[in-house]
């Protein structure tokens, strides 16, 4: 419930933001949602599996089963709502001129939307999770938990990011006078490119949630000691 409430939230802050066209949609709140229940699956399963394999404990394919296709499920449902959300944006003339600029005039931030977002957050992982014979090997999720993560970054690049660098509109509905002075101008799409600063504080971030994750994994001891198919499926048999 509080990760509900949460995320909702985080979604709400930029579904309330009406100057940027980019943000103004109440499905952000339920799309944030689904976000954050795949790209926390994502970062769980990999720390889960360096754990117990640092260890040496098991992890039988029932749990990596119920993992891989709860990821599909999720990395699915984004991609679900990607389109729902901007199809929606496609059907208001007042949101071509964005939906252009993300999906094709874009530069960076429409190379991170096809090849980041749709294609490595979304239907790459859900090829792996369901293919025959990748689905079933170890590799294969933690190869889709790792895109789930990486096609993550890239989304809240786009979201955040891309929505800010298209210029608002100041008078939506009107005709704008512009002299050889640039008054008037609306401006034009910037290009945002982190400072050194920035980029490790963001690496910082995440470097200090991991450290206290693997310090708590240590200090309270409440991992299982196995996950074998012996002990967590309820169907196993003794060949």
């Amino acid at each position: 419930l509080w990760r509900l409430i949460l995320t909702t939230g985080t979604g709400s802050i930029f579904a309330f933001i009406v100057a940027r066209q980019g943000y103004d949609a109440a499905i952000l709140a339920p799309m944030f949602v689904i976000m954050s229940f795949a790209y926390g699956l994502a970062v769980y399963i990999l720390v889960l599996m360096f754990a117990f394999k640092v260890d040496g404990r098991d992890i039988g394919y029932a749990i990596q089963r119920r993992l891989k296709n709860l990821l599909g499920v999720f990395a699915a449902a984004v991609f679900y709502f990607t389109l729902v959300y901007h199809l929606t944006n496609l059907y208001g003339t007042e949101n071509h001129a964005y939906e252009a600029f993300i999906l094709r005039d874009g530069g960076i931030y429409t190379l991170l939307f096809w090849g980041g977002w749709v294609f490595v957050g979304c239907l790459l992982p859900i090829g792996i999770v369901y293919h025959p014979s990748l689905g079933k090997t170890r590799g294969g999720l933690i190869a889709a938990a790792t895109a789930v993560i990486l096609g993550g970054f890239a989304t809240m690049y786009v979201i955040v990011i891309g929505g800010q660098a298209f210029p608002m509109a100041m008078f939506p509905g009107k005709t704008i006078v512009a002299s050889g002075f640039f008054d008037g101008v609306n401006g034009q799409p910037m290009l945002y490119s982190p400072t050194l600063a920035e980029f490790l504080l963001g690496i910082g971030g995440v470097a200090l949630v991991l450290l206290l994750t693997f310090i708590g994994i240590r200090m309270l001891r409440f991992l299982p000691n196995s996950l074998s198919d012996e002990v967590a499926d309820p169907h196993y048999t003794k060949s």
